[in-house]
């Protein structure tokens, strides 16, 4: 049991681990991380598939389940060098076939099954390996050690995620954790090997004759009997419980990511609390069965869907949680508790009983003969409802009922299954009330909740425990897997962009920094504006701004649709109607596989990006990045960078600065609108007074400048150079390089989160002000 515990743990380790690394090649959007995703669980249901038709045969399963371990460990210690190599083959394939989803999404799936496709099949063998080890025998001891042992493996999937976010990523990296996993893997593989050499040998041929296939031809006697459900029955409850199980988690991490965090942390806090509880469901669905028999299903089921329906309006009032919490938790580990109590106060009790359904299922083969067929055939299709799951739900449902529509979607669907169960249930002879009670209810409760207040569950109050004031109206609301929740809000006569409550840009104060993010790079370009590329639409200020100079082709990569959707409906004028521009071409993917298919010649690439503490956003802040960005500009092309002056403490500050220069010779940070712009080039970052004089002939240059002008702008210049290099020599705790391995950036600037916003954003600009460059025209303004 211990060791499928800590196996439960580093599976869960690799499955971040590779999302992270599948996403530096496939890219982050919904279509990649499906696809990565279903790979991932088509190998472990083929697994289970290969360990449930050869359990039969193996003397030794323990030591079998030895070798799979050790198999896992040497093959993913292995993989990362394999998608170095793979990397290149995606490019291929992708610049072969610009813009064809089909194309590479076959891509992605097939070039993720070559690395994940061994270890994920010895992954998925091992439950109806083991079960042999556990199960097999008649009577309860078989039932409630199979329901054991699956629970232990849930668990310790919990403490992977756990320990993931909070401790071996930040401490190894990801090589590092997935070196760490690989060693215990095989440490657990050794340690199952040498105990099962000392335990006698099974003779396979008197087991059974599953691995053909075949019903045990020996009389079963009623102990041994799975149950009042016939096989086929079972199979079908299995499909719809990890239907619903994923359906479930997919809408309520969706949630979750807007009322309680977009941290790696808080991801690695909410799956592990989702798995904290689906494990004591499974813990508990012994005792369960042993006490309501046949009915232990349909109740389990009845049970989840009333916790779930009654649960609904918490949603609306986690917002309250945070803002009280605000005035009286202060530290970063008091408010990651209170996340962590939010988490569990939400998912607790429907969860739970989810946890019971798939066990219960196993519960009624655990004493058969034939254990390790009919848990390998359980859990293929139980896995197969899974991806189902997941992919429907996030492609189709949720976006076209909302949260709270797929959330009563989910209590309906199991509502059904109980009836469905009930009914299945032969030997239950009790009245239709008794039977219908809970599901019924569900219903009634489902059908008279209010509807969500999305004025307060869009404000934010997770990110920094405190909110504005709220707004006269939400104009939008669009929810996806691509880019969340999705909002408009009005204020008077100010529209502001949110992603999960997180401000995105507004059509009043902050447009004059969206218009900077293009004028101040535009400065050095010296007449070289054939090719551009814009990542992030954002309102489209920026982009609007960009389509004023003479470029000759624009792209744009922006990875929500919702967001484009928003630009083209309410920030048309501040965009300057960019995106219907001839020159404009729009990508729905995430900016970084944009670059590493692309085949460059960027005179200029400017990000317009939410904070870098959101999970997977200092991938865009690593040296990787720069490299590959350096690697894609054209000859003395210019990336310009938007970085947090708030909210951000100074060593994270100063790592940004080191990386960036690591890789570009020439960095400026400017300062506008207390933003903070960073502009890099190889080429010195040295403006021709002559080609500004040209530009500002252009009426569309002017209107977007205001009452300023291009060369007044390099007032706002901060420092740049020998002073960057003094401010980062000077930094405490020597700022590192941020790359995509260590993940400095990712796990350290979600701690500025409880900084205050205004302080930080004083103490910040002051800090700046002491390594200021004197004159900065002299050393960037050119004849």
């Amino acid at each position: 049991m211990t060791l499928f515990l800590v196996s439960g743990s580093t599976g869960l380790l690799y499955e971040v681990a590779f999302g992270k690394l599948l996403g530096y090649v496939f890219g982050a959007t919904a279509y990649a991380v499906s696809t990565v995703l279903a790979a991932f669980m088509g190998g472990m249901a083929l697994g289970a598939h290969l360990g449930g038709k050869r359990a039969a045969r193996i003397a030794r399963p323990l030591v079998a389940y030895g070798v799979l371990e050790i198999i896992v460990g040497l093959v993913v210690a292995a993989s990362p060098a394999a998608l170095e190599a793979l990397t290149a083959a995606y490019v291929h394939v992708a610049q072969k076939a610009p813009g064809s989803l089909a194309i590479l999404t076959a891509a992605r799936g097939a070039l993720t099954a070559l690395v994940v496709i061994v270890p994920t099949v010895a992954m998925g063998a091992t439950l109806p390996i083991l079960s042999r080890v556990v199960a097999g025998e008649v009577g309860e001891r078989s039932r409630r050690r199979l329901s054991l042992l699956y629970a232990i493996n849930t668990a310790g999937g919990a403490i992977g995620a756990l320990t993931s976010a909070y401790l071996v990523l930040p401490a190894l990296g990801v090589r590092g954790t997935i070196w760490a996993a690989a060693l215990a893997n095989v440490t657990i593989g050794v340690t199952a090997i040498v105990a099962g050499r000392r335990a006698p040998a099974e003779n396979p041929a008197t087991a059974t004759n599953e691995a053909t296939d075949e019903k045990p031809k020996i009389p079963t006697p009623a102990a041994q009997d799975p149950g009042p459900y016939r096989e086929s029955t079972a199979l079908a409850f299995a499909f719809a419980s990890g239907f619903i199980v994923f359906a479930a988690e997919v809408v309520e991490t969706h949630l979750l990511a807007l009322l309680i965090g977009n941290s790696a942390y808080a991801f690695g806090l909410m799956l592990a609390v989702f798995l904290v509880c689906l494990a004591i469901g499974a813990a508990r669905s012994p005792a369960l069965a042993e006490k309501r028999g046949d009915r232990a299903l349909a109740l389990g089921l009845g049970a989840a869907a009333i916790s779930l329906a009654v649960t609904m309006p918490l949603w609306a009032e986690l917002p309250r949680l945070f803002l009280f919490a605000g005035k009286h938790v202060h530290s970063w580990a008091g408010r990651e508790l209170v996340r962590a109590l939010a988490a569990l106060l939400i998912l607790a009790v429907p969860t739970v009983f989810l946890g019971t359904t798939f066990p219960l299922l196993l519960h009624r083969v655990a004493s058969m003969p034939d254990v390790g067929a009919r848990v390998g055939r359980l859990t293929v299709v139980n896995t197969v409802g899974t991806i189902f799951g997941s992919i429907i739900t996030g492609y189709f449902i949720l976006p076209a009922l909302g949260s709270q529509g797929t959330l009563l979607g989910v209590v309906a669907a199991l509502a059904i299954a109980s009836v469905l169960a009930s009914r299945a249930a032969a030997g239950d002879k009790g009245s239709a009330l008794s039977r219908f009670a809970l599901p019924a209810a569900a219903i009634v409760v489902a059908l008279v909740l209010p509807r969500w207040d999305m004025a307060r569950m869009t404000n934010g109050a997770n990110v920094y425990f405190s909110a504005g004031p709220p707004p006269d109206r939400i104009e939008m609301v669009r929810e996806d897997v691509h880019g969340g929740v999705t909002t408009v809000a009005r204020r008077a006569e100010v529209l502001t962009l949110y992603t999960n409550g997180k401000f995105q840009g507004d059509n009043g104060p902050e447009m004059a920094a969206q218009r900077r993010f293009a004028h101040f790079p535009s400065m050095f370009l010296r007449g070289s504006e054939k090719r551009v590329l814009v990542i992030g639409l954002g309102t489209g200020t920026t982009l609007g701004t960009i389509a004023a100079y003479p470029w000759e082709r624009i792209e744009v990569a922006e990875i929500s649709p919702a967001i484009v959707d928003a630009s083209r409906k309410y920030f048309a004028g501040p965009a300057r109607n960019s995106l219907d521009d001839p020159r404009t071409v729009l990508s729905l993917e995430d900016g970084r596989n944009h670059l590493l298919v692309s085949p460059g010649g960027y005179d200029l690439v400017t990000m317009e990006l939410t904070s870098v503490w959101f999970a997977g956003a200092a991938s865009l802040y690593s040296r990787e990045f720069y490299e590959l960005v350096r690697a894609r500009l054209a000859e003395g092309g210019i990336l310009q960078q938007w970085v947090q002056l708030h909210h951000i403490r100074r060593r994270e500050l100063a790592t940004i600065v080191r990386t960036l220069r690591v890789v570009f010779p020439h960095v400026a940070l400017f300062v506008g609108g207390s933003q903070g712009i960073l502009v890099a080039s190889a080429r010195p970052l040295v403006a021709s007074r002559a080609e500004l004089d040209r530009l500002a002939t252009v009426p569309a240059i002017r209107e977007t400048l205001g009452a300023g002008t291009l060369p007044g702008l390099l007032d706002e210049l901060v420092a740049s150079g020998e002073e960057l290099d003094r401010f980062v020599a000077e930094t405490e705790g020597e700022p590192i390089v941020s790359t995509d391995d260590n993940l400095f950036l990712e796990y350290a600037t979600p701690k500025g989160n409880v900084l205050d916003y205004w302080q930080s954003l004083r103490e910040t600009l002051a800090l700046l002000d002491r390594y200021r460059t004197e004159n900065p025209a002299a050393r960037h303004l050119g004849p």
